[in-house]
């Protein structure tokens, strides 16, 4: 019979520990019934305490959902312990598609991706997630999946270090001019917590073309061309820390 049960694992797992698959069928079967364990979707289970409760966390299902999977964007920055607000919703990247399920009161949403780099496994946590430079870079690309403007900023207030050299890294594994424009525009602003040198600012702008980019869509009161990033962009972007315009 199984030998040992993870506290997340699939029928691909542990099926070897079984003579066929009937015998897998009747054993899971089983478990579910003596609630020793949980179904989170199809061929899915975690193990449960004697209260119920699952015995692992939404970031350890989530990097479990496929093979490649991981928690990206604003879930990452939860992880990392630097969001301000805890959803009720985990963003996980993968280049396999699945179905949006939820388990637990936690809604697990596919965002569907190729790029892999910086992608970390935290083996004690049993997690697959992006380095927070990633995670960093990943929602101001998408700042909706960041949780809005205000929660990165706020993500920022809370990071003690940024690795430049990382960043970079990210930034050129996407290629997208107005990523590097916003990327510098928004981190210029903390220029001198995280200590990022000239050249990094200066590789950014390099990058940037004559084109005159919005660095929000939303409709915002009080904005400005800036010249260093061609954007059009807040004349104060930490005032959208408390809300304001």
């Amino acid at each position: 019979m199984v030998r040992f049960i993870p506290y997340t694992f699939t029928k691909s797992d542990i099926i070897g520990d079984f003579d066929n698959e009937k015998q897998y069928e009747n054993w899971i079967a089983s478990q579910v019934k003596a609630k020793k364990v949980l179904k989170v979707r199809n061929g899915f289970y975690v193990q449960i305490d004697g209260a119920g409760y699952p015995l692992t966390t939404r970031f350890e299902i989530a990097s479990k959902i496929k093979e490649d999977s991981f928690v990206a964007y604003h879930s990452a920055l939860e992880y990392y312990g630097v969001a301000n607000q805890v959803f009720n919703t985990v963003t996980v990247g993968s280049e396999k598609k699945f179905n949006t399920f939820t388990f637990d009161d936690i809604e697990y949403v596919l965002k569907l991706v190729k790029n892999k780099t910086q992608v970390v496994y935290i083996q004690t946590a049993g997690v697959r997630v992006t380095t927070l430079e990633r995670a960093v870079v990943d929602c101001i690309d998408d700042i909706n999946l960041g949780g809005g403007i205000e929660e990165i900023l706020n993500a920022l207030e809370q990071i003690r270090v940024l690795d430049e050299n990382k960043v970079l890294e990210v930034l050129k594994s996407y290629n997208k001019v107005l990523l590097y424009q916003k990327v510098g525009y928004m981190l210029e602003q903390y220029k001198e917590k995280f200590l990022f040198s000239d050249e990094f600012f200066k590789e950014c702008q390099s990058r940037l073309t004559n084109q005159i980019k919005y660095f929000l869509d939303d409709e915002y009161k009080d904005i400005e061309y800036n010249s260093t990033w061609r954007l059009m962009a807040p004349k104060n972007l930490k005032s959208r820390i408390n809300g304001g315009y």
